[in-house]
């Protein structure tokens, strides 16, 4: 595949995410907080996941997480894969808040291990 066919490839998905963030924000789809949407628990491990979550990472770092967890599940939405779902995620959120997008993929990465591990605690 050509570089140009590769490039118009990802700037249709990135329109696709776009779109998809844009349209659960206005019909109210967009959950008041991923973290827990993100979690396929029950919704009382999820909520004690996410708040054990946010006390072990802090605010800003829970906040870069929900970021791109709202445009991850908007992704999935609009029907990209897990990864490929939560790499553009990562992309656009990194975009937006001026910081690069490897750093910011390895520390979501890091604080979805710990949110899993949270889920575990919560669930036993």
């Amino acid at each position: 595949m050509s570089s140009k066919a590769s490039v118009r490839r990802l700037a249709v998905k990135l329109n696709l995410v776009v779109i998809a963030v844009g349209v659960a924000l206005i019909t109210g789809n967009a959950s008041a907080d991923s973290v827990e949407d993100m979690c396929s628990k029950s919704s009382e491990i999820c909520a004690c996941a996410a708040k054990q979550l946010k006390s072990e990472v802090g605010e800003g770092d829970y906040g870069l997480y929900e970021a791109v967890g709202t445009a991850y599940l908007a992704n999935q939405t609009a029907g990209m894969s897990l990864g490929d779902a939560w790499d553009a995620a990562v992309k656009v959120v990194s975009n937006q808040r001026g910081s690069g997008f490897v750093e910011t993929l390895s520390k979501t990465n890091a604080i979805g291990k710990t949110h899993r591990k949270t889920i575990k605690a919560c669930a036993e």
